[in-house]
């Protein structure tokens, strides 16, 4: 019996032992008791692949879960001088700025906690202007939380919140004596004549400011939530695509925006800002991607339309769209220096009806205090 016992014992350890040819799997016991366990042999191949694979899965995850800050603090500066150039003002035009711009992220597994802060402001002398004047001021902040579907993680839900304002205080300044008049925020272009939409006007001297807004106004907060989707992503090309139901607070009452100054008349129009509250659909398309080392670029284009308003301000159907758009394309020159271009195209009814556009060509230097 215990030669019996012995063979049969080797002879199971020699099959286990074979080289690999296939993939044999022992046929399920429901008989099995408590603590024994059931045995299945795969080929050797199939061993090693799903090894290989476990271990290049958990090398992925050590590597992305944690936190990953970026923190750059730099300044920008241009001169330009001018003498009997047709059309362009003489003098010495000089602009300089301070920027923030940082980052802190978050990775766990599948979950994304990405917190982002931009912080921009310029100041220009122009020729004809005494005083310095701002051309950029800019606060922006957003977090935006979402979740990669573990079977699709190119796709899954977000929300997001979203604060931009401006920190200092905006003013209008001209070289030539001008009459402001002021209207009320419900006003449009064809309402200009009506004396009932007017507010009293004021002569204002040349050189002297026209206070246009408080700091920290505009001030707008924007939430959203909805479904992500990424496609396709490598170094040379990234897609982000995010759409979801989305809500706007903006806080402005008491300042004012230019209204229709470009009629060609000899006064300075602008119209009162009202707090306006609404809910509406989102969509966003971001492109970026690296063309070499030291040349890289963005496209980021939005929309939003608000479905319900607590004021109409005038506006219906196609008016109401608002819509952001901005470009950019950076050269590094150096590690500490960089050549910096942005286009942006802005359409936010509530404040103006009026395109936004703002083009920047800079020389940027900064250092990275995290990177």
């Amino acid at each position: 019996m215990d030669t019996f016992k012995k063979l049969a014992l080797g002879t199971a350890l020699s099959i286990a032992t074979l080289p690999a040819f296939g993939s044999y799997t022992l046929a399920q016991d429901n008989s099995m008791k408590q603590g024994e366990t059931k045995i299945t042999v795969e080929s050797e191949n199939q061993i090693i692949a799903d090894t290989a694979t476990a271990e290049a899965v958990k090398r992925k995850m050590s590597r992305n879960t944690g936190w990953y800050p970026k923190l750059r603090i730099g300044g920008s500066a241009s001169i330009n001088y001018n003498k009997d150039v047709d059309g362009v003002t003489d003098g010495t035009a000089f602009t300089f700025g301070l920027y923030i711009k940082g980052a802190i992220d978050y990775v766990y597994k599948w979950f994304e906690w990405q917190n982002k802060l931009e912080v921009e402001h310029q100041q220009t002398k122009l020729p004809t202007i005494d005083d310095f004047i701002k051309t950029t001021d800019k606060f922006d902040f957003q977090t935006l939380g979402l979740f990669r579907i573990p079977q699709a993680e190119w796709v899954g839900p977000f929300v997001r919140f979203r604060l931009q304002t401006s920190l200092f205080p905006g003013y209008y300044v001209t070289d030539k004596d001008i009459q402001v008049r002021y209207y009320q925020s419900d006003t449009k272009i064809d309402d200009k004549s009506d004396d009932k939409f007017t507010r009293p006007s004021r002569e204002v001297a040349a050189q002297e400011s026209v206070k246009l807004s408080n700091a920290f106004e505009p001030f707008l907060i924007s939430e959203a939530a909805g479904v992500f989707f990424n496609p396709y992503e490598n170094e040379m090309l990234s897609v982000n695509v995010k759409l979801g139901a989305a809500g706007q607070h903006l806080f402005a009452s008491g300042g004012y925006v230019s209204f229709d100054d470009d009629d060609g008349d000899a006064f300075y129009d602008v119209r009162e800002l009202v707090d306006t509250h609404s809910v509406g659909v989102e969509g966003e398309v971001e492109l970026k991607g690296i063309f070499v080392d030291y040349v890289n670029w963005s496209l980021i284009g939005s929309i939003y339309y608000p479905c319900a308003v607590n004021d109409d301000h005038g506006l219906s159907s196609a008016d109401l769209i608002h819509a952001d758009i901005t470009a950019k394309i950076s050269v590094k020159l150096a590690q500490w220096a960089s050549l910096d271009y942005a286009l942006i195209a802005k359409r936010a009814p509530f404040v103006t009806t009026d395109w936004q556009i703002t083009n920047t060509l800079l020389f940027t230097l900064g250092f990275d205090v995290f990177k």
